[in-house]
């Protein structure tokens, strides 16, 4: 006997991180509060490490190509896949040339 187990809808939901330099934070945690499609997000302060930032386009200075790292902040956040897209969709328009790296991807499972 097989039992089909469903699993709640999550295939809808997606996972969106975005790396940001330190003097875009406040911008973005304004904008991201004033979202109605998501309930919250996580921020953390990271290092992006490599010899360039943003697809080339940003140089790290000569004190981060020495330490090997440059200072940026992470948010993290959970919504409707599509949701997501328009918010990318949204900050590639406003954001242009800021140096904001992201990643969207569906989220499999999540606890309920």
């Amino acid at each position: 006997m097989t039992q089909n187990t469903t699993l709640p809808n999550v295939a809808t939901q997606g996972l969106l991180i975005l790396i940001v330099p330190p003097d875009l934070e406040e911008t973005l945690v304004d904008v991201l509060l004033q979202q109605t499609a998501i309930s919250g997000f996580t921020t953390s302060n990271v290092s992006g490490h490599g010899s360039s930032h943003g697809e080339g386009t940003v140089k790290l200075s000569i004190v981060e190509q020495v330490t090997g790292r440059q200072q940026r902040v992470q948010f993290m956040m959970h919504a409707a896949l599509g949701d997501l897209q328009n918010l990318v969709a949204s900050f590639k328009a406003r954001f242009k040339n800021t140096d904001i790296h992201y990643i969207l991807m569906p989220i499999a499972e999540m606890p309920m």
